[in-house]
């Protein structure tokens, strides 16, 4: 995943035609936020001679569908539209972190983040039913979070059964509560979930992230 930043330059009428177009635009907005691609958008203020929007995704695709799509482009309100990667190095949701260098040359341990270990298991008939609701229900839905940088979701046989192992990358505690509420150590288990797995843990553990090599989550 990466961020990329769409720009708008609007037209010499864009202010005078912008009521005619806005609801279809904004409703288009929207969806794209509730899919978890579009971040923030809005107008350049003091004056409004332009407007920019953060996308998440694989590849600037995402932002370039919006904008051919955008009833403030297919009309004409906007002139000139363009795309540029944005490499984000600081905040909860940067997506290549850079920490400060301190001594030897590692950041802090809590500045890695915490990782937040899950397991669950289910019947080999059952298995797939847990996996789909966990990749296409649970994990789109976290990634919209703030803090959130990333999950994993290992599986193993068993016996007859299949043990799934759930790991999640958070930026701090505080991240993780807003996923998980007040008690972060209590298990977070939808009745989806819940009707797929044949037995799992009620509680999760947490650790620090003390060193992170290779390729992030």
């Amino acid at each position: 995943m990466k961020h990329y930043l769409l720009f708008y330059e609007p037209a010499a009428d864009y202010l005078a035609r912008r009521p005619e177009f806005r609801q279809q635009h904004l409703a288009k907005a929207w969806q794209a936020s509730q899919r978890g691609e579009l971040l923030l958008g809005g107008a350049l203020a003091d004056p409004i001679d332009g407007a920019v929007l953060l996308f998440k995704g694989e590849s600037q695709g995402v932002a370039e569908d919006f904008a051919k799509a955008d009833p403030y482009v297919t009309s004409g309100l906007v002139k000139r539209w363009y795309v540029r990667e944005w490499t984000t190095v600081a905040g909860d949701q940067a997506m290549t972190p850079v920490y400060p260098d301190t001594i030897a040359g590692n950041a802090p341990a809590a500045s890695r983040g915490i990782l937040r270990l899950w397991r669950g298991r289910a019947t080999a008939a059952k298995a797939g039913d847990y996996a789909r609701h966990a990749t296409e229900t649970v994990f789109p839905e976290i990634q919209r979070l703030p803090g959130h940088r990333g999950a994993y979701l290992l599986r193993r046989s068993v016996g007859n059964g299949i043990e799934f192992l759930v790991l999640t990358l958070w930026s701090s505690m505080d991240a993780v509560r807003k996923f998980a509420g007040p008690d972060p150590e209590k298990a977070v288990v939808e009745p989806a979930a819940r009707a797929a797995l044949s037995d799992f843990e009620e509680t999760v553990a947490h650790y620090e992230v003390v060193v992170r090599t290779g390729e992030a989550v």
